[in-house]
């Protein structure tokens, strides 16, 4: 019987966390009273009902320090930077001449000159456009020392739909996400999340209190944290794109991949 009332205060501690979920728990658990679960079994509904550990998301003070996505507590890092007024007018001009943006694989050599050859065919040569190929190419070396990697994808674009509208995580290992112009990626913390509805579910569904969604700022820097089936334990960051498809709203979005 110390068994039964082991198992017994553990579900109670469960239920206490997460009423909803528990009463298929608690309902197994009474038509099995002088059968209990094994522990292996409690402490896996346990796992699922409060988590093995809280998920954080962290502002960091530089941007070396965003390598704290690492952490397997950590599933977003982001940095928060000053707007360039120059940057910022050179995008503006990109996105009003009809930019067809860029999607390559880059590695540390080729990323200024691939950047830079796409760039000069929006035909202006400020130094707002000097100055964003410089922060693109900062940003990825920064990115390239974080994953050890020799290549990375990258996408700079003009975004005006809402094609990514529903919260989910991304089948990436880890995405680098900065607007230069326009609202921001949105992002919630996991304990506001029902990932059992990240699928099939509507944002309704999924998001357990918008009030605690969150939002990037201009020129702040976020590595998002995916999930790859090579690290099956792993909660990637819940985000989504910024509806402004309804307001005719226009972003300039860097995205690298890893």
């Amino acid at each position: 019987m110390a068994t039964v009332f082991r198992v017994a205060q553990s579900i109670a501690f469960a239920y206490e966390c997460h009423t909803k979920q528990i009463f298929t728990y608690k309902k197994y658990f009474v038509r099995n009273i002088f059968n209990p679960p094994s522990t292996r079994v409690v402490n896996k509904w346990l796992n699922e009902l409060v988590g093995k550990k809280q998920i954080h998301q962290v502002e960091v003070d530089d941007l070396n320090s965003l390598a704290q996505i690492h952490r397997e507590d950590v599933n977003l890092a982001y940095f928060k930077r000053e707007v360039d007024d120059d940057i910022e007018s050179f995008a503006r001009h990109l996105i009003q001449c009809g930019f067809k943006g860029i999607s390559e694989r880059v590695s540390r050599e080729t990323i200024s000159s691939i950047v830079n050859d796409k760039l000069n065919e929006a035909g202006l040569y400020t130094i707002g456009k000097v100055k964003l190929i410089q922060d693109i190419s900062r940003i990825a070396r920064i990115f390239f020392t974080i994953t050890q990697s020799h290549q990375i994808k990258l996408i700079l674009k003009v975004v005006g739909d809402d094609a990514c509208r529903k919260f989910h995580t991304d089948a990436y290992d880890l995405r680098v996400l900065c607007t230069y112009v326009g609202s921001g990626t949105e992002w919630i913390a996991d304990q506001f999340v029902n990932r059992r509805k990240l699928v099939s579910g509507t944002n309704e569904e999924i998001i357990r209190d918008f009030s605690k969604v969150q939002q990037t700022e201009p020129f702040e820097i976020a590595i998002l944290k995916g999930e790859v089936k090579s690290k099956p334990n792993g909660k990637g960051i819940v985000h989504r794109s910024p509806p402004i498809q309804h307001i005719g709203g226009k972003r300039l979005l860097l995205r690298l991949d890893f």
